[in-house]
Order: C-alpha cells, then structure tokens, then sequence
C-alpha cells in the first residue's frame, strides 16, 4: 500500500528526500505535500517539483484536501517547528517522523505529545540520524552508569548558534581545536540548536536529558562532523565513533542524518522486514 508523505521544511535533509522519492528509492511512499515558512523557499522549491502541493502558510497545508489525504509527515525544518506544528499533526491522526529532536528537550512537552499520540492512535517516530548505536543505547538504559557525547565541527558549522551570543569566545578566532562547551544534554541543544540534535537523541534512548553528557568541539583542521559516543554500565561499555560528510548545502547538518530519514521512511513503508528495532 503506497503512503502518501508530506513534509516540513525544505532544507538540506527535505531536499534530499524529496530526490530520493523522485528516484524511486523508497517503495510505496509518494510525496505529496510540501509546507516551508518561507515564502521564498517555497517558490524556489516549485521550479523543480511541479508535481507537490507546496504551501508557506502551516494553516493552509493543514486544512487543504491534499492534508486529509497524508499517511505520514517529515518534520526536517527546526527544533521551533517540532513545538509549534506536532501537537496539531497528532491530534490530526497523522504519523510524525522527527528530525529535529532539539524540540524534544522539553520534558512536559514530549509528555504531553506522547500522552495525544496514544489518545488519537498516532505514531512518533525518530531516525538515527547523524549518529549510530541508538539500538544498543535503549537495549542497556537500565544498566547505564553514565553516557556522554563529544560532537566535533568546523567552527563554520556554528554560525548562528545561541552560544556566541555570551561567549568570550568568537567563531572568527578560533584557529585551533578548542572545547565551546561541557555540560548536559538540556543546556547543549538551548545553546547549539541547530548541531546536536544527536545528543537528545541518545539521551532519550538512554538516561535522559539531565544525566547525559555534552562535549562540543570546534576544530578548523577537520573536514567532518565527528561524534563519539561512550556508554558505560554494568553490562561493560559501549563505544561508537562516526565520522560524517557534512551536508553538501548545510554544514551544521551531516549527510548521514538525510540518509537515515530516508531509510526511517523507506522501513516505515515497507514494514514486512525490519533489520534491528
């Protein structure tokens, strides 16, 4: 049965799974629908994919026909997007794929979305994304003593980021390896909204927001977005290392993260056979 998908934001990761519907590359799913808050997007996104209902106006996507019809919807936009639009997308009876997990940091809030997915028998779903290891996290977070991540970037890949606004430190003058930030999880996605999205990915599967463990390192010497991964628990350790290509287009985001929002849909899609849970 082909589902028909709709998705928010037409960055980096929507374009790239926009072409990959186009090369047939996910069974039985047909993107249908694109809405991007910017007008502009928009009209650039329209040159090329003349066959998608496209909408900048949320409120208008979600009261046109070609909305009723969706089985399932990409959210690829932002962390303020997960918070302004998903709550409407469940109670609509609509599956949400997440990629911007930033937008979960908020507990109250994920409990709250959780608590109207069960009522209105909807489902959340969230990708890898940039990272690998999620399966094994969740398998062992009741034997987690502790669980850390150090994201390693180029300082361009920081552009923009909540951080410099107070920081002593200018992306301009970084000429080495040099540690922006250590702390938890909830402070790391409020300062570096746009980069560790993976941090609140695993400690979702793991020991949550508050307990998990950031180190952020901006190096002007590297050439990818690196994320090391160490868990440690009664049932020995964990260690994950992923060296990523950033986005072709977006710097702050890796190509893995795309690729797996492909292959989230492509098993969402066809879900007769499943590798892993």
């Amino acid at each position: 049965m082909v589902k028909k998908v709709g998705i928010i934001g037409f960055g980096s990761i929507g374009k790239e799974i926009i072409a990959a519907a186009k090369r047939e590359e996910i069974p039985n799913a047909k993107i249908v629908a694109l809405f991007d808050k910017e007008p502009q997007v928009i009209s650039s996104a329209g040159q090329d994919n003349a066959e998608l209902h496209l909408f900048s106006d949320f409120n208008k996507f979600y009261e046109s026909p070609v909305y009723s019809s969706l089985d399932i919807i990409i959210e690829c936009a932002s962390k303020d997007a997960v918070r302004e639009f998903s709550k409407r997308i469940i109670k609509s009876k609509k599956d949400l794929l997440v990629l911007s997990v930033g937008g979960f940091s908020d507990q109250k809030f994920l409990s709250e979305l959780q608590d109207l997915s069960i009522f209105n028998n909807a489902k959340i779903w969230i990708p890898t994304g940039a990272i690998a290891g999620l399966d094994s996290i969740r398998s062992v977070r009741k034997y987690l003593d502790s669980l850390t991540i150090t994201t390693t970037k180029h300082p361009k890949s920081f552009a923009g980021a909540p951080y410099f606004k107070n920081s002593k430190i200018k992306l301009d003058d970084i000429s080495k390896e040099t540690v922006l930030f250590e702390g938890s999880a909830i402070t790391a996605i409020e300062l570096f909204p746009a980069n560790v999205n993976v941090a609140v990915s695993i400690a979702l599967a793991g020991i949550g927001l508050e307990n998990t463990r950031v180190k952020i390192i901006a190096d002007p010497m590297i050439s990818v977005n690196k994320h090391e991964i160490l868990c440690k628990g009664s049932f020995g350790e964990i260690h994950v290392i992923v060296q990523n290509i950033p986005s072709p287009t977006n710097p702050k985001t890796s190509y893995l993260a795309s690729l797996s929002a492909i292959e989230c849909l492509r098993g969402l899609c066809n879900e007769n056979f499943r590798i892993g849970t």
